[in-house]
């Protein structure tokens, strides 16, 4: 298991916690502790420390509907 500091919130990430990368940032998609506005619940966005930490594991590709240039991946954990 992996915590990562994303804004104020801290979050447990394991190997089920599925991100989005469109090449403009990092999306934690499976968790979110922010508030729900209008009916749309956030997806917290990774600093570039929590990318840098998460670099250092294998990015395993997933399929998705998201479009061509965009990747959803989890992680595989040591």
């Amino acid at each position: 298991m992996l915590e990562l500091k994303i804004g104020r919130h801290t979050y447990k990430i394991t190997e089920d916690d599925e991100f989005l990368d469109n090449h403009s940032c990092v999306q934690l998609l499976t968790q979110s502790k922010e508030r729900i506005s209008w009916g749309h619940r956030p997806t917290p966005c990774l600093s570039k420390k929590a990318i840098k930490e998460i670099s250092a594991f294998d990015r395993l590709q997933k399929t998705h509907n998201y479009g061509n240039r965009c990747e959803l991946f989890t992680l595989k954990l040591k």
